[in-house]
């Protein structure tokens, strides 16, 4: 046997699927106890047991990552997709999938993702002090005079623009106020820009624009400053920064955020061709009056219908209460209240009359009393002075009582006399008549007819006759 010869293939050692994992932990364990990496966050699914399940990668590869709950209760901020991170971790793979993955016992915010903390900070606090109030947010004007640009000189961003606006409208008045957008120093520029822009009146909208870029290269357009001068701006602001996707605090201040730079010029200047299109179906409706005029006409006949409608409803109802006055005053007989009025009197009369007496009789019985008593109690010369006393008290009373009814027989007499003056009859006696035709009181020439009958009353009588002619000239 040649002792040079391969070992067979029966000599090599097959390990099991559990022992090659085992030893792949193993090494990994030895040769990287522990692995620093950094990335960002996606696919982040947090289990029932608290365990974090997530996947950190960058623009080549990706890492599948767990951390356990005990750890992910340690962590100081709350891990969201899309935030940038550092990770230390241990590599490991798991036995039941054999899937590698990197168990991850420390993780801190990295650059990005502090800058995301602040932006929701920021956002918080901005949003309950009222920047970003829905209600205060304004109309764009439906073609302004001039438009505002703040945005760089430099790049394609404002060649797109540019191009966008005189595509749509040739003529509109463009003014550029250039600023740096992005580094330090660009937030405060651009509010100032901003600022100095409005303060101008020379525009009626202004256009805050910037392509698209990192949260980083955002983050000018995510300061206070800018935020403020956005929302203390006088005229209409548009906010295009970034893309679609990207949303900055300018954005939420300003009255109408677009998603592009090229779609806020679309939204500010309206396009020509659809301006003399409305220019033209206006004119068409304007001519049209069988459209716009006879309605309002037919409006207007309409409501005169109403009115003289209201007018012959108001106008029978007052005469309708003029006749039932009239009516009511027919049925009312003079002679009947005053009968009335001298019974009321003679019957208040006699109630005084009777009161007075009654009250005498009582004074008296009381002073026949009170002697006897005065009799019992005191000496002769004591009841002679007393006697005295009453009987001057007696005289007072008695004249008291005799004024009393006398005044009130001067009131009734009184009221006799005005009941008296108020009496037809008095007026009949001066020579005056009372004219009634068909039971009504006659007090103008205006309510009889030539040809009526009528009933003249005097003082001893009644004269009948028919009226021949009628006329307003005064005899006196």
């Amino acid at each position: 046997m040649n002792k040079n010869a391969a070992p067979s293939q029966s000599a090599d050692v097959y390990l099991s699927v559990s022992d090659a994992t085992r030893i792949i932990n193993d090494t990994f364990e030895v040769q990287f106890p522990q692995l620093l990496f950094h990335g960002e966050i996606s696919q982040l699914t947090v289990a029932q047991s608290g365990h974090l399940y997530f996947t950190v990668k960058d623009q080549g590869a990706q890492l599948s990552c767990v951390m356990w709950a005990g750890v992910a209760r340690t962590l100081r901020f709350r891990p969201v997709a899309g935030m940038a991170v550092r990770c230390n971790g241990r590599p490991n793979v798991y036995a039941q999938s054999g899937r590698f993955q990197i168990v991850v016992q420390r993780m801190l915010e990295d650059g990005e993702g502090e800058l995301q903390r602040k932006f929701l900070e920021l956002k918080d606090r901005l949003d309950r002090e009222g920047f970003f109030a829905f209600d205060r947010k304004r109309a764009l004007p439906f073609l302004p005079k001039a438009v505002g640009l703040v945005t760089s000189k430099s790049g394609a961003v404002l060649h797109d623009m540019m191009v966008k606006i005189r595509e749509r409208y040739p003529a509109m008045v463009v003014y550029l106020a250039e600023t740096r957008v992005q580094g330090d120093g660009a937030a405060e520029e651009i509010a100032a820009t901003i600022r100095r822009l409005d303060e101008s009146k020379l525009v009626d909208v202004i256009i805050v624009a910037r392509g698209g870029g990192s949260l980083e290269d955002l983050w000018a357009f995510n300061e206070e400053v800018v935020v403020k001068a956005v929302f203390a701006a006088s005229v209409p602001v548009v906010s295009g920064v970034g893309h679609e996707t990207d949303t900055t605090l300018c954005d939420l201040a300003a009255d109408v955020r677009a998603p592009t730079p090229t779609a806020a010029a679309e939204m500010v200047v309206p396009k020509v061709t659809d301006l003399l299109a409305r220019v033209a179906e206006l004119e068409r409706r304007l001519l049209d009056t069988d459209r716009w005029l006879q309605p309002i006409v037919q409006r207007v006949d309409e409501l005169s219908m109403r009115l003289d409608a209201r007018a012959v409803a108001v106008l029978a109802e007052a005469r309708l209460r003029i006749k039932t006055a009239e009516a009511k005053l027919a049925s009312i007989r003079p002679d009947k209240v005053l009968e009335l009025l001298r019974g009321r009197i003679e019957l208040f009369h006699g109630r005084l009359f009777r009161m007075g007496t009654a009250a005498t009789q009582r004074l008296q019985s009381g002073v026949i009393e009170l002697g006897e008593r005065l009799k019992r109690a005191l000496p002769a010369e004591k009841i002679q002075q007393n006697r005295v006393v009453v009987e001057g008290l007696y005289n007072r009373l008695g004249v008291g009582a005799r004024r009393s009814h006398e005044a009130a027989s001067d009131a009734v007499k009184g009221l006799e006399l005005r009941l008296s003056s108020l009496n037809p009859q008095k007026v009949l006696e001066r020579g005056y008549s009372i004219v009634t035709v068909n039971g009504r009181h006659i007090r103008s020439v205006d309510d009889v007819k030539v040809g009526e009958e009528m009933e003249v009353s005097i003082i001893d009588g009644v004269l009948t006759g028919a009226i021949a002619d009628r006329s307003k000239e005064k005899k006196w």
